[in-house]
C-alpha cells in the first residue's frame, strides 16, 4: 500500500510539473540575408514558437523614467478618443490619485475609459483590505479599493483582474472536479499545474490611447500607476503620501500597425477576464481603429509577444529570449537589463552557449541594497556565478541604487542582440515569476535609430555612477552560508521567486 502511495505521489509530481520544463526549442537558421535578423527561417522559427507575427511599418519612440513616460501619457490622454490602462499595481498614492482623477474626469466627459488591474497586486498594506471590504457589493463579494470606487462611480470601466473571484479560477477548479470523475490522471496533472494561480499575476503594463484619424498610440514596458514609477528620473523628488523615491524604468510608446494589434490584445484579455462579450462601445472601437494595411507611421519593425499561462499555459516570452540568444551571431555582444536575474536552466545554458561561442554577455540586475526584492538578488548570485564558472565571457553588473537622483532601483526590463540587432522592451523579467506564472508581455524592435538609443541608454547603465561590476572571484570568496543559500534559494526556490 506504502509503496503505491509513492508512486502515485511521484507520477502526480512529474505530471503535474511538466510543464515547467517545456520541449527544447530548435534552431535552424538559413542564410537568405546579410542580416541575421531579418532572415526568412529565423523569422518562421518565432512567429511557430512565440505565436507572434512582424509587423512592419510602426513608429516607435523610447521612454527613459517616469519623468518622460508619464508626461507623455498625460499629453496623449488630451487628445484621446478613447483611453485603456492595464496595471500590476494601481497605488493609492500622490501619483495615482492624479492619474485617477484624469481618468475620472475624462470619463466623465463622455470619453471610453477602461482600466484593468490586478487586485492582488495593488494590495499594498492590511489598511487596504479593510478600504476594501468596506467598498463590497454584491457583484464584487470582496470589494474594491476606495482610488477604484471612486473611479467606476465616474464612468470608468473597471475590470479586476487577478481577483479572488475572477472567472478564470473558479471555472478552473470546477471543470477540474467534473473532470476528476471522467478522467482521474489527467485531473491530477491538472490540479498540479493550477498551483500557478496561487502565484499568478497580471504583470503587463499598457497605456493606450485612440486618436483622430485612426491612430492608436501603445506605450508599454515596465511602469505602473505609483508614485515610485511617475518619479523616476526626477531629482529630489518623494510621492507625499507614500515618501517613495523615483525608480529607473523603461517604457517605449509604438504607433502604427503593432499598436494596433496591442489595442486588441487588451480587448481579448478583457474578454478572458470578465467572462462575458465586450460592450457595444468598445466592439465599436475595435472595428474603427483596426490596422489599415496602407497607413504607415515610419520603418520600424515590431514583434508584440504575449503569454498568459491562464488561458494556454505558454511561455512564449521566453521562448523569444531563448531563440534570440541561439541566433545572436557568434563573437556579437548581447545586453540584458532585468530587474530580477533568476533565469531557468535552459535560458542560463543558451547564454552560457553564446558566451562560450565568443559573444560576450553583460547582465545588469539590482545589488541587494537596490532590490525591492532582495532575495532575487541572492538568486542571481548563484546564477551569474554558475555561468562565471564556465566561460569568462559572461559579465555581472549590479545596480548602485541613487534614491537623491530619482533613480533608487532599476525595474526595466530590456535586451539588445547582436551588434545592430533587435532590442526587447516589455514586463518580462528573467526570473520564475514571469516565464511560469505571469501575464506578460514584450515589443521586439528593430530600427536603428531606437537601437542606437538603447546603445547610449546601455553606456549610460555601465559607467561607474550606476553600476559596479561583480567578478567571479567576489562571488566565490562569500562566506559559505552565504553561497548555500544562494544555491537553496535558486535551485530549489526557483519556481515561486
Amino acid at each position: 500500500m506504502k509503496s503505491r502511495l509513492l508512486i502515485t505521489l511521484a507520477f502526480f509530481l512529474l505530471t503535474s510539473c511538466a510543464f515547467i520544463l517545456p520541449p527544447e526549442t530548435k534552431t535552424t537558421l538559413g542564410t537568405d540575408t546579410q542580416f541575421w535578423y531579418q532572415d526568412s527561417t529565423l523569422q518562421n522559427l518565432l512567429d511557430v514558437n512565440t505565436s507572434s507575427s512582424l509587423r512592419t511599418d510602426n513608429s516607435v519612440r523610447l521612454l527613459v523614467n517616469g519623468v518622460s513616460s508619464f508626461a507623455r501619457r498625460y499629453e496623449n490622454i488630451r487628445s484621446a478618443t478613447f483611453i485603456f490602462v492595464k496595471t500590476f499595481l494601481f497605488t493609492d498614492d500622490e501619483a495615482g490619485r492624479e492619474m485617477a482623477r484624469v481618468l475620472a474626469e475624462r470619463a466623465q466627459a463622455g470619453i471610453p475609459v477602461v482600466l484593468q488591474y490586478d487586485v492582488k497586486g495593488s494590495i499594498e498594506s492590511a489598511t487596504v483590505v479593510v478600504d476594501m471590504f468596506a467598498q463590497s457589493t454584491p457583484m464584487l463579494p470582496f470589494g474594491e479599493k476606495r482610488i477604484i470606487h471612486e473611479m467606476r462611480k465616474a464612468g470608468v470601466i473597471i475590470v479586476p483582474t487577478n481577483a479572488p473571484s475572477r472567472p478564470y479560477e473558479l471555472t478552473e477548479w470546477t471543470e477540474n472536479i467534473e473532470r476528476l470523475f471522467q478522467n482521474p490522471v489527467a485531473a491530477l496533472k491538472r490540479s498540479g499545474e493550477s498551483l500557478i494561480l496561487y502565484d499568478y499575476c497580471d504583470h503587463e503594463k499598457f497605456f493606450i490611447t485612440g486618436h483622430e484619424g485612426g491612430e492608436i498610440r501603445a506605450i508599454v514596458g515596465g511602469m505602473n500607476i505609483a508614485g515610485e514609477y511617475a518619479f523616476g528620473g526626477i531629482p529630489d523628488r518623494r510621492d507625499t503620501v507614500s515618501a517613495k523615491a523615483g525608480w529607473h524604468d523603461v517604457d517605449v510608446e509604438v504607433r502604427g500597425p503593432a499598436a494596433a494589434e496591442i489595442c486588441e490584445e487588451f480587448l481579448k484579455d478583457m474578454r478572458n477576464q470578465t467572462g462575458r462579450e465586450l460592450p457595444s462601445i468598445l466592439t465599436e472601437i475595435s472595428n474603427r481603429y483596426a490596422a489599415k494595411p496602407d497607413s504607415s507611421y515610419g520603418e520600424a519593425t515590431v514583434r508584440f509577444v504575449v503569454h498568459h499561462p491562464l488561458v494556454d499555459r505558454s511561455r512564449s516570452v521566453e521562448e523569444l529570449y531563448l531563440i534570440l540568444l541561439k541566433s545572436t551571431p557568434a563573437e556579437e555582444p548581447i545586453f540584458i537589463a532585468t530587474a530580477y536575474f533568476a533565469p531557468s536552466k535552459r535560458i542560463r545554458e543558451a547564454i552560457t552557449e553564446h558566451a562560450k561561442r565568443g559573444g560576450k554577455v553583460i547582465v545588469l540586475t539590482n545589488s541587494l541594497e537596490s532590490n525591492n526584492h532582495p532575495i532575487l538578488s541572492v538568486a542571481a548570485n548563484f546564477a551569474a556565478l554558475d555561468i562565471m564558472e564556465v566561460t569568462t565571457n559572461f559579465q555581472l553588473y549590479e545596480w548602485i541604487p541613487r534614491p537623491a537622483d530619482g533613480e533608487e532601483t532599476m525595474h526595466q526590463k530590456l535586451a539588445s542582440f547582436g551588434q545592430n540587432g533587435p532590442t526587447i522592451v516589455g514586463s518580462f523579467n528573467l526570473d520564475a515569476q514571469s516565464a511560469v506564472h505571469n501575464t506578460e508581455s514584450v515589443v521586439l524592435i528593430n530600427d536603428p535609430t531606437f537601437r542606437d538609443n538603447i546603445d547610449v541608454l546601455t553606456q549610460y547603465y555601465l559607467s561607474p555612477a550606476c553600476s559596479k561590476r561583480v567578478h567571479r572571484e567576489d562571488l566565490e570568496t562569500k562566506p559559505i552560508l552565504n553561497r548555500i543559500h544562494s544555491f537553496l534559494t535558486h535551485e530549489l526556490a526557483w519556481y515561486w521567486l
